[in-house]
């Protein structure tokens, strides 16, 4: 009889009626809590989304208990059964080491408090903790937003009577996963529980390269070592074998870094841990002298897990990225069509010519036209040495003021290049200010190219000269660069400790941007550094777009796409199309060349050198892929969803296929460009589209025949699309749209 009722729909409704519960009560897309705990070891249990981190002060240390990625909470008896070994790991939930003293087993709690930051579900917790061994108190803080990823830093400060040093500090550590039983899930010989994925190279024009290693009884280290977070970056992904589970971290911190993930695997007993130490690092002893007094704020670290296949996994640091780190677009300025002139007059900048790129831009369908680098300084033609005078040189009379009025004339937004961090040698800045050069051991670093922002001086300067160029020229966009690589970076001796300066660097620009912000809420501020060599999260807080790669030639640069945006979502990054880069018009056909930039935002780096001498065949394939970008590409792809249908790909090896794929959130829409990088491998992909609906049908248009198809959402699902392709750097384009 019981089961016979509960078989009636009706009643069924009626009973949870009864209950209170309704049975179409929406489940909600964002959660957070925490739950604090007082007593003789308080703790703290973090709630985002289906992601829990549970952490307690026991024995004067701040330690990891578990994460789990299901929402659950573990029970108290099953983590007493785990407490005796727990103990003996290195679980501290984050370090802190003074004048080389770790701190950790000195924590004594002082307080803990909730607070509701933002939007209404975001939730900040903070919780203090003092030394017992030095005048030092941090405050913990971890921001809940609602979705998978979790954000923390530390708020260190020095309470003593004299200045101290922070020789170590990772603001989230120890114990990410303890998996036991993996034996029954993983086959013997292929053994590995953990796998690390991060990008291995910090070059130039290596951005993206993601390569996975096994980790078993092992420390693996990554880390930037540029002077800058480099041309690899500061995050991980690490995949569990055994539980389907992954790992991703990200460190917020735009100079040297160094992240540590350390597997402990027993053959034997069938139990894997992993554990995990981030953070900034230095050449010095020192990363940061605290003065009497003096509180600093240590780099964001931005941590979660989740079991759910890798694209899910992507889609959700996208979703992060956008809604959590990036500024907010500007209104009716979000994601332009860009032109730049360094094509035809690179380093012969006049009047005439920018007008003559103006005129392209406007005639392609740009929407924004930027003056980039050789505008500026005493000597023409030595763009690089003439760094640090930001007045126009002397051949451009007029200055740029004619210039940026015919490009707003032509219905253009302006923009302007400036490499404010650097400082040329034949610039009067530096011959005026010699001491602003940035020294390590008391000689130049960089070739002297760079400022030394561990002084005031120089700081204060810096930001009065953003803020004057942008109101003299009116700016639209104000683009920095950053050319100069310090590696080590600079050092000083700094109340008797050796300190390295690059954290004083990322603090002063940090400020710096944070201010300039707010004083010119409708400027787009735009990021560059020698291409993509400072894409991390610390710096892509302050910017709302930023240049991926210098590096424009195929095959690579698809390749270098198709890792960013991994981390990055693809509306923010500006790939470029052109002869600006010798031999650049032979790699692909010009369908593979202007696809490329489409799954990105397009920049035109010299299309022709006159609007008289536009091939009118080149011309007119550049004017309708603007065009298709602007109606169809660009809708999809701002806050769409990113596939990676060929997620791992060697850079700087042949290999057959690179193809993303993006869909609106909706799935009534999506764009495929299929890339083939080489003549290796088979010359058909079976494309089967991931980012559609079933119950749908789509019209699919080919771009290369212009032919469309109608196909049901559930035969392009289970069956695909073959693509041929004969030939290296040539591409497909797919677009996908329902039908009413």
């Amino acid at each position: 009889m019981h089961h016979e009722f509960l078989k009636c729909p009706f009643l069924v409704a009626l009973l949870y009626l009864a209950t209170g519960t309704a049975l179409s009560e929406p489940t909600p897309e964002k959660y957070s809590a925490a739950s604090i705990r007082q007593g003789t070891e308080p703790g703290i249990r973090f709630s985002s989304g289906l992601t829990v981190c549970d952490e307690t002060l026991r024995k004067g240390r701040w330690v990891s208990r578990y994460w789990l990625s299901t929402g659950m909470i573990k029970p108290e008896s099953h983590l007493e059964e785990e407490r005796p070994v727990m103990e003996t790991l290195p679980i501290d939930a984050f370090e802190l080491a003074i004048e080389g003293e770790d701190l950790a087993g000195s924590w004594r709690w002082i307080k803990a408090q909730q607070s509701k930051v933002q939007n209404p579900e975001d939730q900040l917790v903070t919780f203090e903790l003092a030394s017992s061994t030095r005048p030092i108190t941090v405050k913990v803080h971890t921001l809940l937003h609602g979705g998978p990823v979790m954000i923390r830093w530390l708020e260190v400060t020095n309470t003593g009577r004299k200045p101290t040093a922070i020789t170590k500090v990772s603001p989230w550590a120890g114990l990410l996963w303890n998996t036991p039983n993996y034996g029954e899930r993983i086959q013997s010989g292929n053994d590995a529980v953990f796998e690390v994925g991060y990008c291995q190279y910090e070059e130039w024009g290596h951005e993206g390269a993601w390569r996975f290693e096994p980790v078993i009884n092992a420390t693996k280290t990554i880390a930037g070592t540029r002077g800058k977070s480099g041309w690899g970056h500061p995050t991980f992904f690490v995949r569990n074998n055994a539980t389907g589970e992954w790992f991703v971290g990200s460190l917020g911190w735009s100079g040297n870094w160094t992240i540590r993930l350390t597997s402990q695997q027993d053959r034997v007993k069938k139990q894997a841990r992993l554990f995990l130490s981030m953070g900034p690092s230095a050449a010095d002893p020192t990363l940061r002298v605290l003065s009497p007094g003096e509180t600093v704020k240590s780099p964001e670290t931005h941590l979660f897990c989740m079991q759910s296949e890798l694209d899910r996994v992507i889609q959700a640091m996208h979703d992060h990225v956008r809604r959590n780190v990036l500024p907010p677009p500007v209104p009716g300025r979000e994601y332009q069509v860009e032109a730049n002139h360094r094509g035809y007059i690179v380093d012969h900048e006049d009047e005439a010519g920018l007008k003559r790129e103006v005129d392209l831009a406007a005639d392609v369908g740009a929407e924004l036209f930027m003056i980039d680098a050789g505008w500026y300084g005493p000597e023409p033609n030595r763009w690089a040495q003439n760094v640090g005078d930001w007045y126009a040189g002397a051949w451009l009379p007029n200055d740029l003021t004619p210039v940026r009025e015919y490009a707003r004339h032509k219905g253009l937004l302006f923009g302007l290049w400036v490499e404010i961090e650097s400082i040329g040698s034949a610039s009067k800045l530096r011959k005026e200010h010699p001491d602003w050069v940035l020294t390590r051991n008391g000689q130049p670093v960089g070739g002297g190219r760079q400022l030394d922002l561990a002084n005031p001086a120089v700081v204060a300067w810096m930001e009065s000269e953003i803020i004057r160029i942008i109101k003299k020229y009116d700016l639209d966009m104000f683009r920095i660069d950053y050319n100069t690589t310090i590696d080590e970076g600079g050092n000083r001796v700094k109340d008797g400790f050796v300190e390295n300066t690059l954290w004083r660097h990322c603090e002063a620009l940090y400020g710096i941007f944070d201010r300039v912000h707010k004083q010119f809420p409708k400027v787009i501020f735009q990021n560059c550094a020698g291409g993509g060599g400072r894409l991390d999260l610390g710096i892509m807080r302050r910017f709302h777009n930023t240049e991926l790669s210098d590096w424009m030639r195929g095959p690579r640069s698809p390749k270098i796409l198709n890792g960013i945006t991994w981390i990055l979502p693809p509306e923010i990054l500006l790939r470029t199309f052109g002869t600006e880069v010798g031999d650049h018009a032979t790699d692909g056909d010009l369908d593979f060349q202007l696809r490329m930039i489409m799954m990105s935002r397009p920049i035109f780096r010299g299309i022709s050198p006159t609007l008289a001498e536009f091939n009118p065949l080149s011309r007119k394939k550049i004017r309708e892929s603007v065009d298709l970008f602007k109606r169809v590409v660009r809708p999809i792809m701002v806050e769409g969803r990113v596939y990676h249908h060929t997620p791992v790909t060697p850079l700087l090896e042949p290999s057959p296929w690179v193809v993303l794929e993006y869909a609106n959130e909706d799935s009534h829409r999506a764009v495929a460009s299929l890339f083939r990088t080489s003549q290796n491998g088979d010359s058909t992909f079976q494309f089967t589209p991931r980012g559609l609906d079933s119950g749908r049908t789509y019209r699919v248009t080919f771009g290369n025949s212009g032919q469309a198809v109608d196909f049901p959402g559930s035969l392009l699902l289970q069956q695909g699309i073959p693509v041929r392709l004969e030939g290296a750097l040539t591409s497909e384009m797919l677009i996908f749209e329902s039908k009413p």
